[in-house]
């Protein structure tokens, strides 16, 4: 089985540049991610689906323990979305010569944009790359002929912004955060609009999907 989670955006091409543009994510704060329920498999045959299924597609085996009853699965994605909610954030500038320029996308993943700087009199090409690497740890206990699957996990998001122009200064940005699955983090990023910068605050936290997606291929419930 092969379980990929799919996310729909949709990309508007201004002097070769892709805006991406896509609505809030729904954020459900204070409640954790991880999973615990109990499969109608014993430990060996749950083990070995879990070996099977899950070293494929979006997840990689990162370490396998038999003697702690503890798998380790590695995720990495370009795309973090559907992983992780970061919100989103917006971004403005005006401009007599270049016009209005309007940017909303979410902070989780990677974008490209220009904003129009008055001091300069110039297009500021933006661009904004995001990674995620996740590791869950799937712990199970053997109850007789079922088994009881605990999955939790830990996240990494980077962000590395990079400004090109002619005339600015250019700006070199890097962050990253660390949360597990009943967390969060935080970051304050200096957002350019125009010759103007903001700051915003960016929170990210898992969407669960991870975790679910693991137990899904048991056909088990996800809470």
């Amino acid at each position: 089985m092969n379980v990929r989670a799919l996310i729909s955006v949709s990309a508007v091409v201004v002097l070769g540049v892709s805006v991406l543009t896509a609505p809030p994510q729904t954020r459900a704060a204070g409640v954790t991610t991880a999973i615990q329920t109990i499969v109608p498999t014993d430990f060996n045959t749950t083990w070995n689906v879990l070996l099977t299924e899950l070293d494929e597609g979006d997840f990689t085996i990162n370490a396998t323990i038999k003697e702690s009853s503890t798998i380790r699965i590695l995720l990495q994605s370009k795309v973090p979305s559907p992983w992780v909610d970061c919100g989103s954030v917006s971004v403005d500038s005006k401009h007599e010569t270049f016009g209005d320029r309007n940017s909303n996308f979410l902070a989780a993943n990677s974008v490209r944009y220009l904003v129009a700087d008055t001091e300069f009199n110039e297009l500021i090409d933006v661009e904004r790359r995001t990674s995620l690497n996740a590791l869950a740890t799937i712990k199970l206990t053997p109850m007789g002929q079922q088994t009881r699957v605990n999955v939790d996990a830990h996240y990494v998001m980077k962000f590395r912004t990079r400004e090109f122009g002619r005339k600015i200064t250019p700006r070199f940005l890097d962050d990253s955060l660390d949360f597990g699955s009943a967390g969060e983090a935080t970051v304050t990023e200096e957002i350019r609009e125009g010759s103007q910068m903001k700051s915003v605050s960016i929170s990210c936290r898992p969407t669960g999907a991870l975790e679910k997606q693991i137990v899904a291929v048991l056909g088990a419930p996800s809470s």
